[in-house]
């Protein structure tokens, strides 16, 4: 069961609705394919938030480091 529902909208827009579940009996092939590839999108961009949260949170930590600072000062970084 998935834990999400697609939508269509009228204008061809696709609505994600976390608060409906999908049974896997009630989808065709070709739905099941958009699902799967749906349900991979989410855990795919978390892992990309995460990854640019860490990369925020060095360089704030490298920023107020003195060594890094100073080095920045003289010119060697």
């Amino acid at each position: 069961m998935f834990n999400f529902r697609i939508i269509t909208c009228p204008d061809g827009t696709d609505i994600i609705d976390t608060t409906l579940k999908t049974p896997y009996s009630s989808l065709t092939p070709s739905q099941m394919e958009d699902y799967i590839e749906m349900d991979k999108k989410p855990a795919y961009m978390g892992r990309v938030k995460e990854k640019e949260r860490k990369k925020m949170e060095h360089r704030r930590k490298i920023g107020r480091n003195l060594l890094y600072r100073v080095a920045c000062g003289l010119g060697l970084a």
